[in-house]
């Protein structure tokens, strides 16, 4: 059966974004389901000791290292019940201030192995999220594109780039209910996310994905 690599800019952006693909595989459109999951977080590096970063410090931590290792510990947790691999690399958050990182060249031996590589669209224009997109293109112009929660919220799920067409999955009742339960990990984020994008943990957000494949 043909890998399932998520490539998740951030520490919650695969359990935001892509349950049905963490849950199943990648069913539907030919995906293999119930395929092997790996989740490649993209921006969970450590940043230097003393550094205070600016989404951190909204959300009440006093020091970006130990928070970023409170957000490593909720990933973990919340893909825990979907028994996803997690490959953590060292590239920093935006808001530490990452200058000529080359995402590609950390993304490749991952992209390689993958049989089916899903990639954030890079809805709502978040730096890492455009990076990360970018990075995977370069590599596998094959990626399916995950609409960016909870970046939708604000700006919609139109396809970010020409050449690709939608695909919507609703989650079914139980599945809706699990998801709610993985994302409930994320203390560190939740509160930050509904607060600037309204009701993350609405059971219709919750319910509805979309995937944009190119045509």
């Amino acid at each position: 059966m043909a890998a399932v690599l998520i490539v998740s800019p951030h520490l919650d952006d695969a359990a935001l974004s892509c349950w049905s693909v963490l849950a199943a595989g990648a069913p539907g459109r030919g995906g293999p389901a119930c395929a092997p999951v790996t989740v490649l977080d993209v921006c969970a590096g450590l940043p230097p000791v003393g550094v205070l970063g600016e989404w951190d410090a909204r959300g009440g931590a006093a020091d970006s290292r130990a928070r970023m290792g409170q957000r490593r510990a909720e990933e973990a947790s919340a893909l825990a019940a979907v028994g996803a691999r997690i490959v953590l690399l060292e590239l920093l958050d935006w808001q530490y201030g990452p200058v000529g990182e080359d995402v590609a060249a950390a993304l490749a031996p991952h992209l390689a192995a993958a049989g089916w590589v899903y990639a954030p669209a890079g809805i709502g224009g978040h730096r890492d999220h455009l990076r990360s997109r970018d990075a995977v293109l370069a590599l596998r112009p094959d990626a399916i594109l995950y609409a960016d929660v909870p970046y939708v919220l604000r700006h919609g799920f139109e396809p970010p780039l020409p050449g690709y067409e939608s695909e919507e999955r609703l989650l079914a009742a139980d599945a809706v209910a699990a998801k709610a339960a993985a994302l409930a990990h994320y203390g560190t984020q939740l509160p930050l996310l509904e607060q600037d994008f309204g009701p993350v943990l609405d059971v219709r957000v919750l319910a509805r994905e979309v995937f944009f494949h190119r045509v």
